[in-house]
This record gives C-alpha cells, structure tokens and sequence, in this order.
C-alpha cells in the first residue's frame, strides 16, 4: 500500500536534498567572494606596508650616512679648536681669565694672574656680566 507512494516519496525527498545542497553552495559562494574580498584588501595592505617600509629604510640609510658625516665634522672641527688654541699661547691667559670671571674674580686678581692690562681685565668682566 504505501509502496505506491515510495517514488514520490523519493523525488520529494531527492528535490529537498537539491534545495538544501543549492543554499547551501550558494552560502558558501558568498563566503568565498568575502574570503577573496578581505584577501585583495590584506594583499593590498601588505604591499603598502612593504612600500612603506622600503621608505623607511631608505630613509633610515640615508640619515645614518648624514650621521656618520656629521660626527667626521664634529671631530674636525674638534681638532682644528685644539689647534687653535695650541697655536696661539696668549689665547691661554685670555681662556684661564674668562674662567676666572665665571668663578667670580675681580679685576685685580685678572691683572695679577693672567697678566692683563687693566682695560682688558674690565672689558672681560664686563662682557660676562651681559
């Protein structure tokens, strides 16, 4: 008796298993273009991001160079002051006067010290106090 319905019973069942198996693949038809949507945007970042870093070493390269030429000229211009001063003995007396006035001597202590005349000795004192 209920042989009779046993082909229906099938195709009714085979149609919804279609049904099921068409959402389903449509679902995930969806989820793949959003996987492939977030992998071009991740791609996209990452070749920025490799842009950017490239700058950036470049960058990093470049003011390391510019370091390095600034210590040499540092240095330079370091050892050309020592030799200036090494060159010129009176510039001696004039270098131990100027620290004497920045520790507080008089005029009298300059002249008696570093031997300077007594217009040099204010002059000195003068142009810390400013």
């Amino acid at each position: 008796m209920y042989l009779q319905y046993l082909p229906w019973l099938t195709l009714v069942l085979a149609i919804i298993f279609f049904i099921i198996s068409f959402l389903l693949i449509k679902k995930q038809a969806k989820k793949n273009h959003a996987l492939e949507l977030l992998l071009k945007s991740v791609l996209a970042n990452n070749e920025r991001f490799k842009q950017q870093f490239v700058e950036l070493h470049s960058g990093s390269v470049g003011m390391g160079k510019k370091i390095q030429q600034l210590e040499l000229l540092i240095r330079k211009t370091q050892e050309n002051q020592q030799n200036l001063v090494a060159q010129a003995p009176e510039n001696r007396l004039y270098t131990r006067a100027t620290k004497m006035v920045e520790l507080g001597a008089t005029i009298e202590e300059l002249m008696n010290e570093c031997e300077l005349p007594r217009a040099e000795a204010e002059l000195l004192l003068n142009l810390h106090k400013k």
